[in-house]
């Protein structure tokens, strides 16, 4: 990968910098790196600072396809917990679990 975004921290942020090519880039906005000694925790962390220009080119940027998600499953509130623990039935693959709430 040439970018990945952690958003977890702890053991999925370890395992995240074996998927980077080499100059790959890890952003994260989960872990406290700033007081670490390890220079690429320090490099990768991100303060977020809500920005709705951002959001808009990325958003933009994800509908061009040059930015992409990888969804495992797509799931309702109500299964949360099962996603959460791993037992839901037929969600093989890899990617995120999006958890979807009806407005």
């Amino acid at each position: 990968m040439d970018v990945v975004f952690d958003t977890v921290g702890g053991d999925a942020l370890e395992r995240s910098w074996s998927v980077l090519k080499p100059g790959g880039r890890m952003v994260t906005i989960a872990s406290d790196g700033e007081d670490t000694a390890e220079q690429r925790v320090k490099n990768a962390v991100f303060i977020l600072q809500p920005n709705q220009k951002q959001l808009v080119e990325i958003a933009r940027q994800t509908d061009a396809g040059h930015l992409r998600a990888f969804v495992k499953a797509s799931v309702s509130l109500s299964e949360a917990s099962a996603a959460s623990s791993g037992a839901l039935k037929d969600a093989g693959g890899y990617g995120k679990i999006v958890i979807t709430v009806a407005a």
